[in-house]
């Protein structure tokens, strides 16, 4: 009986005076009128009896928010007349049995005595396809009233006064000076390694070739390097190798260090490409040194002639 339990929650302590002690809460949240009309509406003694139920109902309600407890009221939500499951149902709780039903809750004082109403139908009276049995909805459907309680409560709830004043801790106090040195040690290893794991991918390296944390380094930033004009990244140990190319305007040479011999067979199929690009078609690598070869015999027997 929601009467008595207001009552209940009315006689309880602001603060609990045990472990298991209950005590008054921040919000009262209830509805009804479904039941009533299915179950304790039939004759003319049940009427009068709940009609009386309900003026307690409206009173315990305004006493409780006079002792600073919120009572939120939630309508009933629109029936699916054509949906009710039994014959019960169908003669007792209608659409228009309800509306009778929620007007009954309002003359008695019922709305007027909440801080807060959460109207049903106005959220489901869109949606009343959606009801499976006549009377419940899809738990999608409830969460737009919830939503409604929800930006409710920032003025709903009331002002609690704490005994004690809360103090948050100082900043620091639960550092600990020597976990932040290990945790530079680590990212100084890291670094130090070219290494995001912290020197485990060299684990990696025991048991595949080519995956060395150096080797990926220098294979991912030489080529952004040399793409934005930044030095070269430096290479080490067997990995290292420089490669001589005569450029075709100055008979100097120009030595261009690499990271390693595939870093060499990716610039010289780069070229390659680009030439093809220039020259047009499917052209080969082969076709492009075949060219390469014949233009410069042309040449040289064209120096010859004019020599004679």
């Amino acid at each position: 009986d929601q009467v008595m339990a207001i009552k209940d929650i009315r006689n309880r302590p602001v603060v609990a005076q045990d472990e298991e002690g209950s005590i008054k809460p921040d919000m009262i949240v209830m509805g009804g009128g479904a039941a009533d009309r299915l179950h304790i509406f039939s004759t003319d003694e049940d009427r009068e009896s709940h009609r009386n139920t309900l003026r307690d109902l409206a009173n315990q309600m305004r006493l409780a928010r006079s002792e600073n407890i919120p009572v939120v009221w939630v309508i009933p939500t629109a029936i699916n007349s054509k949906a009710l499951t039994t014959d019960e149902k169908r003669a007792n709780i209608k659409e228009q049995d309800m509306e009778a039903m929620r007007a009954l809750y309002a003359t008695m004082g019922v709305l007027e005595g909440s801080s807060f109403v959460i109207d049903g139908p106005a959220f489901t009276a869109s949606r009343v396809a959606e009801s499976y049995d006549g009377v419940n909805y899809p738990l999608s459907v409830y969460d737009a009233g919830a939503q409604i309680l929800a930006n409710a409560m920032d003025w709903l709830l009331p002002k609690r006064s704490f005994a004690d004043e809360f103090v948050p801790p100082q900043p620091g106090l639960m550092a600990n000076p020597w976990h932040g040195f290990m945790m530079l040690c680590v990212a100084f290893l890291g670094v130090a390694l070219f290494d995001g794991f912290f020197g485990f991918s060299y684990l990696a390296a025991l048991f595949v070739k080519g995956v060395m944390p150096m080797q990926l380094y220098e294979e991912a930033f030489s080529a952004l390097h040399r793409r934005n004009s930044l030095p070269d990244v430096e290479t080490t140990g067997q990995f290292s190798s420089s490669v001589s190319i005569v450029s075709s305007k100055s008979p100097r040479k120009k030595t261009i260090p690499v990271s390693s011999s595939r870093s060499v067979v990716s610039n010289a199929s780069t070229v390659d490409d680009e030439i093809a690009a220039l020259i047009g078609g499917s052209t080969t690598s082969k076709d492009i040194e075949m060219s390469s070869a014949h233009s410069s015999s042309s040449s040289f027997h064209s120096r010859g002639s004019s020599r004679r």
